[in-house]
């Protein structure tokens, strides 16, 4: 069977979260006996790149991002009405033309997965806030199939909407592990020590309360709050990036991407902290799971459906300074049987996608 996966900036992953689901999701397809077309973005990308073996690549001159994604997936799903068996519509930036998109795939078999339903970000615009709603609804309701990455979207779903998601997780076993002396190694390039540091990995949007996070950290504190983002994207970064730079509680870091950084990072903190409240399974959060850390995070269901309600829960700065201040972050630790959830093996999710998309 073929199925094509729309909505990615393209492979090799370099962008985001769908980047990273496509391609690790993809392969797994490929060797259940499946064709896979990943559509993406040529627009900033080196002529010529590989994607996973087997995996079929195919890159247009259109961006991907912002609004121009709309006029991408439309373009996207031209390009593979004609040749796949399912199609694969990551996002819903199109969401309006879903319906009539519905109609070009071969026998309706269109499935959308939601992302983290944009229109809650405060990042939008009134005018795009009330699109997205649009985008949203129409996605909803005009696609066969719906998946939701968390419990907590598939109930919003359910409440807004009266329509079943299928609940499929994001994925964690790509992240890579380190040795102690790797790890050592890594961090001395931070200048960190490793259980000598709190992590945040995180883009710098105010919905993932940065800020709070930053004002709960004692001045005094022996292990500084080291944040991982994109600071310099936004005024809201920038607005940071200058409150901070002298402070020695806080160390504020441009977005890595190198995995083997990340690992020693991730592997080496004391904690780690995760203040989204939006966007259902954040790959952050599942990201940090694999490596046994102690756990904070804000307290909203997504969170709390991701860490199987295991880990510490914050709703003010007030509240996770006392957590900080309790002296047994320990406490805060997700069990073994989290850290290693099957729900989140890049292969079983793989199986769920095309059980969804061929089965009838």
């Amino acid at each position: 069977m073929k199925l094509a996966i729309l909505g990615t900036d393209g492979l090799p992953a370099r962008y985001g979260g769908f980047e990273t689901f496509a391609m690790e999701v993809s392969p797994h397809l490929v060797r259940m006996g499946h064709e896979v077309r990943v559509v993406g973005s040529s627009v900033g990308r080196p002529p010529h790149e590989q994607g996973p073996p087997g995996v079929q690549i195919r890159n247009l001159p259109l961006k991907a991002n912002g609004v121009s994604s709309i006029p991408f997936d439309l373009v996207s799903l031209a390009s593979v009405c004609r040749w796949a068996d399912a199609v694969l519509l990551l996002g819903v930036s199109a969401g309006p033309f879903v319906p009539v998109m519905r109609r070009l795939v071969r026998g309706g078999n269109l499935i959308v997965n939601v992302d983290g339903l944009e229109s809650r970000r405060a990042k939008w615009s009134a005018t795009g806030k009330r699109y997205l709603v649009l985008a949203e609804r129409m996605a909803i309701r005009g696609a066969r199939h719906v998946v939701s990455d968390n419990m907590g979207l598939t109930e919003l779903i359910a409440r807004d909407h009266g329509l079943s998601a299928v609940t499929i997780a994001y994925g964690n076993d790509h992240v890579r592990m380190v040795d102690a002396a790797q790890r050592r190694s890594l961090l001395a390039e931070f200048a960190l020590e490793p259980d000598g540091y709190l992590l945040t990995v995180a883009r710098i949007e105010p919905e993932n309360n940065i800020d709070m996070m930053l004002d709960a950290i004692p001045r005094d504190i022996a292990t500084p709050h080291v944040i991982v983002g994109n600071f310099t994207a936004s005024s809201y970064g920038q607005h940071l990036l200058a409150r901070y730079r002298d402070c020695r509680h806080v160390r504020l870091l441009s977005a890595i991407y190198d995995p083997m950084k990340l690992a020693a990072l991730r592997s080496g903190c004391h904690a780690y902290l995760h203040g989204h409240s939006v966007g259902g399974t954040n790959p952050s959060l599942v990201e940090i799971l694999p490596y046994g850390v102690p756990v904070l995070c804000f307290n909203c269901s997504f969170n709390r459906y991701t860490m199987g309600g295991h880990g510490g829960y914050f709703v003010t700065s007030a509240d996770l300074y006392q957590m900080l201040m309790s002296g047994n972050l320990s406490q805060y630790r997700p069990p073994t049987e989290l850290c290693d959830d099957p729900r989140y093996k890049w292969a079983s999710i793989a199986e769920n996608y095309a059980r969804l998309a061929f089965e009838p």
